[in-house]
């Protein structure tokens, strides 16, 4: 199909989904001045989660602010763990 780059954007699961497959490259995350709390919170990565030995390594490849929030840009790091 020739696509290079597929962005997605969506939920905790759908996030946990693609990221359990082993589908994501690149992830970026947004922080915001805002604190939010409790067992309905939004989160990056809903569902069971990855234990500590099987959590996904990440590189930091940039950082950008724009006013209060900042931008994280990371690279999946697919290098074997040791």
């Amino acid at each position: 199909m020739g696509i290079k780059r597929l962005a997605i954007l969506g939920g905790g699961k759908l996030v946990a989904s693609v990221l359990a497959a082993g589908l994501v490259d690149e992830l970026w995350l947004t922080v915001c001045p805002l604190i939010l709390g409790g067992a309905d919170a939004p989160t990056p990565v809903e569902g069971k989660g990855f234990l500590a030995d099987l959590a996904l390594k990440l590189e930091l490849l940039a950082v950008k602010q724009v006013g209060q929030e900042v931008f994280l840009h990371y690279k999946v790091d697919r290098s074997p763990q040791v």
